[in-house]
């Protein structure tokens, strides 16, 4: 008689929750890969990231205690790209269930094949770190995702982490190395951090059509100054300074 093995409830609930949903958490964005993306303007790439993992965290909630991160990858698989979203689950006080939403990440983008994770955001509530004691401007990964990010093939050293509060009024942009040294060391000087007195308008919802389905031009101007003036700058030079290694 063959021995039945039981599935613990944390990995029949992850086995559920990383299959698609209808919201669209796993996406390819392009045919042609790899090649257009290292044209896109990192920018931009971070910018919709950011909106859509955002986003995502509206839609899937489930934290008992309301804590509600989301994360959100630009992964790249062979010669496409895609976008993969997760979130946290965490059902009650016990460990029974706690599901990250790196790993979420992780899992979504390793079962569909993907071969590199360049860019991952983070978008959550911040807290103190579990695994160093430290208070930081934006939640980043915990030490156990720390560990499992390293372990994993998808996340290089060139990986870009960005992590941000939900209201985006602070923003951070590490390698998973930088964001190690911050814990270990607290040595935050490969941090590139930004806080903003208010929501940046660029991150605002856009507006809505009125009842005939019109919406007034100036309502959908965006003011975008204070993105590119300061986190949108420091992508680009990087986009630059990466294409300059490349040639």
């Amino acid at each position: 008689m063959a021995h039945e093995t039981t599935s613990s409830a944390h990995d029949n609930i992850l086995e559920i929750s990383r299959q698609p949903r209808p919201l669209w958490d796993v996406e390819y964005l392009s045919a042609t890969g790899a090649f257009d993306f290292s044209r896109l303007q990192l920018a931009d790439v971070v910018l919709s990231l950011l909106v859509q993992t955002a986003e995502f965290r509206k839609i899937a909630k489930s934290s008992y205690r309301n804590f509600h991160v989301s994360a959100g990858a630009m992964a790249i698989k062979g010669a496409r790209i895609g976008r993969v979203l997760g979130y946290n689950i965490k059902l009650d006080e016990t460990d029974l269930v706690n599901i990250h939403a790196e790993d979420l990440v992780l899992a979504k983008a390793s079962d569909y094949g993907f071969d590199k994770i360049s860019v991952l955001a983070v978008i959550g509530p911040t807290q103190e770190d579990h695994a160093s004691g430290r208070h930081t401007p934006t939640l980043h990964p915990c030490g156990r995702c720390r560990e499992r990010l390293r372990e994993s093939p998808l996340i290089s050293d060139d990986t870009l982490i960005v992590t941000a509060k939900p209201d985006f009024t602070a923003i951070e942009l590490a390698t998973l190395g930088d964001i190690e040294k911050v814990h270990e060391t607290n040595d935050s000087s490969g941090i590139e951090s930004y806080s903003f007195g208010a929501t940046p308008q660029v991150f605002s919802p856009l507006p809505q059509p009125d009842e005939h389905g019109h919406i007034r031009p100036s309502e959908h101007e965006v003011d975008d100054t204070d993105w590119q003036s300061t986190v949108g700058r420091f992508l680009t030079a990087r986009y630059v300074e990466k294409m300059h290694h490349k040639t």
